[in-house]
């Protein structure tokens, strides 16, 4: 399992090399900042998915869960505990 950290860094690399966007900081807010819209939010969701191997289910979040990398990050950490549980 990956740890909170590598997931950072999987998730800063998907931002630069599929969406084309540099995020500055782990705690950046992508939607305040501009940096995510609502189709590069479906685009960021449909990565994660193909790219991580993991479904987020859009009824099992909510659009805070997506402002930061962090953030990301934290919710696809405590999903895949709580599968593997």
């Amino acid at each position: 399992m990956q740890t909170a950290q590598a997931l950072v860094h999987n998730l800063t690399r998907l931002f630069r090399e599929k969406l084309f966007i540099d995020v500055p900081s782990i705690d950046t807010d992508l939607i305040e900042s501009g940096l995510l819209d609502s189709l590069q939010l479906v685009k960021l969701l449909l990565h994660i998915e193909q790219d991580l191997g993991y479904r987020i289910p859009l009824d099992e979040i909510s659009l805070d869960d997506l402002r930061s990398l962090e953030r990301i990050a934290r919710v696809i950490a405590a999903r895949r505990l709580a599968a593997a549980a």
